[in-house]
Order: structure tokens, then sequence, then C-alpha cells
């Protein structure tokens, strides 16, 4: 192995050079093909059947996006060409700073002696001041590196003193989030006896369609009188307003289900369950979590605002503190964040249904 290893980085030299004179060609092509896909998009934009190149994909699902950054830009510098104090558009400097604000910026927790006053210590108060003081170290030769000093500098005690406010948040909402994600997935199993068995669904039809009409935002004053201002009036809110929906939407598919298959399974001989568990809930899984991932928007909307109202952590809370004093620059990082994980709690929905469901619109 250690001989392949040698043989390896002393081909290495060789190889990068052979990849270097290769990439003008690879340059050449790729643009080429991208010209013949953009020819052929223009071609055929509107036909109804037709298949996008690999290329042409990619840069149309980015196109938006660079039309919003661009936009968001050119505002950005006619306000602060007007005013440079101005706070609702901040500048990409102003974002960035507040990108590793939310990030890096510990929440210190104070330690207090027995007559209540707070324990002073020698450790910096902030990542400006840690970076400053590891810069000084390495300059005065305290360290070996710059790796060094990341290990063992004030930077990294710094840091240890607490957790950043971003990631308390998140794990504070995330929390919220899959506790409320257990009683909505258990909501699926409702909608299924509702639809396939017909006395359950006299008994649960007509409370949960009435349920599902409440606006739950206008229930959370109840909420909080009933359930107090902790955990379980935002859990309750969350769940009020998703699951009537995911409920009622799984009911549907199981009315869809033809007869003709639930009566040849009662012809092989299967019992209820077998046909409720082996026959139904295989069809209409896939598209009931396509209906729970279409829904996880609302489970975002519900929680932040929860939050907003009454909490001591989480994303929405945090936004609501800022926004008192037009703090765009923590906001904006926020929304972009909790957008993120929304877009890969979406992706993880998508992926896991057309892997394990590749049956499905076939």
């Amino acid at each position: 192995m250690f001989e392949n290893v040698m043989q390896w980085l002393k081909g290495l030299p060789r190889n990068t050079l052979e990849a270097i004179k290769r990439l003008p060609r690879l340059i050449a092509q790729v643009l080429s093909g991208t010209g013949r896909e953009f020819m052929e998009m223009i071609k055929n934009f509107y036909r109804l059947r037709t298949t996008p190149g690999r290329s042409i994909s990619i840069l149309l699902s980015l196109v938006l996006f660079l039309v919003c950054i661009k936009l968001y830009y050119n505002t950005s510098v006619e306000r602060h060409a007007e005013n440079q104090q101005d706070k609702l558009v901040p500048t990409g400097e102003q974002l960035w700073n507040g990108f590793k604000k939310t990030i890096f910026e510990v929440n210190i927790k104070e330690e207090y002696d027995a007559n209540g006053e707070i324990i002073k210590n020698d450790l910096p108060q902030s990542l400006k001041e840690a970076r400053i003081r590891d810069r000084q170290a390495l300059a005065e030769g305290k360290f070996a590196n710059r790796w060094d000093a990341m290990k063992n500098g004030a930077t990294r005690e710094y840091l240890k003193q607490g957790e950043s406010l971003l990631w308390q948040d998140t794990k504070a909402s995330g929390k919220r989030i899959l506790i409320s994600m257990v009683f909505i997935f258990a909501g699926i199993y409702i909608g299924l006896f509702m639809g396939a068995f017909p006395y359950a669904e006299k008994l649960l039809y007509r409370f949960v369609l009435f349920f599902d009409k409440v606006p739950a935002i206008a229930v959370l004053p109840i909420l909080f009188i009933i359930f107090g201002l902790g955990e379980t009036s935002k859990i309750a809110l969350i769940v009020i307003g998703v699951a009537p929906t995911v409920i009622l939407d799984t009911y549907l598919k199981v009315k869809e289900v033809h007869d003709e298959q639930l009566v040849k399974g009662m012809t092989l001989g299967a019992s209820q369950p077998e046909i409720v568990f082996r026959i139904i809930f295989p069809q209409i899984i896939p598209k009931v979590l396509d209906t729970v991932r279409l829904n996880f928007k609302a489970v975002i909307l519900f929680l932040i605002a929860g939050e907003a109202l009454a909490a001591e952590a989480g994303i929405g809370y945090r936004i609501f503190v800022v926004r008192r004093y037009m703090d765009m620059a923590t906001i904006f990082p926020y929304v972009v964040w909790i957008s993120m994980l929304a877009f890969l709690v979406d992706m993880a929905f998508r992926t896991w249904i057309k892997k394990k469901y590749q049956w499905l619109n076939k």
C-alpha cells in the first residue's frame, strides 16, 4: 500500500500538468454543449413534452436567484448613497458581519458568587477581542503557527464559554418542530382509519373538518390560557394548524383506492388489517408524504407565530426581538438560515419519496 501511495505521489505533478493541458479543451466542450442546449431551449421553449439539458437546467434554476441578488445589491447601493446609516437594506459587508455575529458570537453564561455578584474572569467577551488576542500572541511567538493558535488560543476559550445565538435558537425551534411532526405523522393513521372504516369516518370526519376551518392563529390566546406560555401551547398551535389538513388529505387519498383491489384482497383471504396496511397504505403513503412536505412551510409559519409572542429562545423569537432595533443585518441571516433548513427538509422528503417509491407516476 505504501508503494502505491509513493507511485501516486510521483505521478501527481505529471497528472496535474496533463489535467491543466486538458482544461481549455474541457471548457470549450462545456461551453459548446451549453450553447447547443441554449439553442435547443429557444426552439422548444413552448413544447409540452421536452427534456432540458443538464447545463441549461442548472443555469435556468439560478437565473431568478441572481436577479434577486442583483436587485438587492442595486437597492442597497442606492439607499446607502443617500444615507450611509441606513439599516433597512444592509450592505454585503454588514450582512457578512451579521452572519458572523449570529454564528460565532456566543451567549456567555454568567456565574455568580455567594453574594450574587458576577464572577469576573480574564476571558474575552467578544469574538473580535479573542481574535485580537490570538494575533498578538502569534506575533509574540507564543504559538508555533496559526493552527496552534486556533487549537489553544483565546478564540477557542471564548467559544467554549457558551453557545452561539443561532445554534441556541435552532435547537429550541428544532425541538418544537420534531415534537409537532410526531403528532402530524400520527394524523396520517387517523386519516387512514377514517377513510378505510365507515364508522370511524362517521365519528371523526365532521369533527376534523370543523377544526380544519378554524384559523389556528385565532385560537393562540386560548392555547396560552389553557396550556400556559410554555412549550405545550406552541406545539399545540402547530398541530392544530397542520394536522387536520394532513388527516383530511389522507382520508381523500384512501377514498381514491379502487374497490376492486379491496375485493381482490378479500377474495385471496386477506384480513381487514392486511387490506388496510398492505393494500391501501402502500399506495397512499408517497402522496401523503408529499402533502406533509408541502405543509412544512405552514409548520414554520405557526412556529414563528408562537415563538414571537411567548418564548425565551427560538428563531421566531430572535427575529421579533431584533426587529425592535431594526437590526436587518441579524434578521436576514436568520431568515436565510430557516429558509435553508426548510429547503433541506423538503429535499430530504423528495429524495426519500423518489428512492423509496420508484413506481410512483409510472
